[in-house]
């Protein structure tokens, strides 16, 4: 009998560099380079007699230039056979995006697959918010419901002393939820008001919440986490400052806590 081939105790070979992400510029000339190659090919086959020329694209505005002698004996009847070979190119066009068109399970597959998968492969990108003061019942849902239909998982945890919101998942659901928190949630929640009678006391108080609201909802860490921490997202009330650090101690990252406050 054969031996059992064994490994030779020795440490694996260190994995190949990865590549670096394309640009969109670098990923556009590629393209441009691998269809002008294809076409030459083409080309080179076709003056080899290896392929058929295609057929030429007659239409009304170069019917004349290319169909000289039957169009001068029979311009009816050729502009006819012209004009079914254009609607016939259209058709073949249309059958053509037809055959390509993603089924609405395929349209949502790929949507949900945009919003998860990160092109750089270095982990699940991670965002910390910390929020000063508590929120109404109003942005507790648009928290809520804008992470579950961008497929983030994490937690929003409340307590007296501040509020945190984890965040985990792809980049681009990271900006659409950055968006959310920084930009569209008005956080002063201070009504306009265009009469002119207003003193300027109270317009200066005005202005002056609206600035600070800009300082409620503040970004406190970005970054990368070999894999999440959070299987879902959900909204905690955990009251004291223990029960917050005790709550992320649990799911193994109670430094975002020790971050945040």
């Amino acid at each position: 009998e054969h031996p059992v081939p064994i490994e030779p105790p020795a440490e694996p070979a260190p994995p190949p560099p990865q590549p670096l992400p394309l640009t969109k510029r670098e990923r556009k000339k590629l393209r441009t380079q691998r269809r002008l190659a294809a076409e030459r090919e083409k080309q080179d086959q076709i003056r080899c007699g290896l392929m058929a020329p295609p057929p030429p694209k007659v239409k009304i505005s170069n019917l004349m230039q290319a169909m000289k002698n039957e169009a001068v004996m029979d311009p009816s009847a050729m502009e006819a056979k012209v004009r079914a070979e254009m609607a016939q190119r259209v058709r073949n066009h249309e059958l053509r995006n037809l055959a390509r068109k993603l089924t609405p399970q395929q349209r949502k597959d790929k949507k949900r697959r945009k919003m998860l998968n990160d092109p750089t492969g270095g982990g699940t990108p991670v965002t910390l918010y910390r929020i000063d003061q508590v929120p109404n019942r109003q942005k507790l849902y648009k928290i809520d419901i804008n992470a579950q239909q961008n497929h983030l998982t994490g937690v929003a945890l409340l307590t007296d002393v501040t509020n945190l919101v984890v965040v985990e998942g792809g980049p681009k659901a990271q900006r659409r939820y950055r968006k959310l928190l920084m930009h569209r949630i008005d956080w002063a929640d201070v009504p306009d008001d265009d009469d002119d009678d207003d003193d300027d006391d109270e317009r200066d108080l005005l202005e002056e919440r609206r600035r600070n609201s800009a300082n409620v909802c503040k970004i406190v860490w970005e970054g990368y986490v070999v894999k999440p921490h959070f299987k879902s997202f959900r909204v905690e009330a955990a009251g004291s400052a223990e029960d917050g650090r005790k709550l992320l101690k649990e799911k193994g990252c109670e430094h975002y806590w020790d971050m945040a406050a």
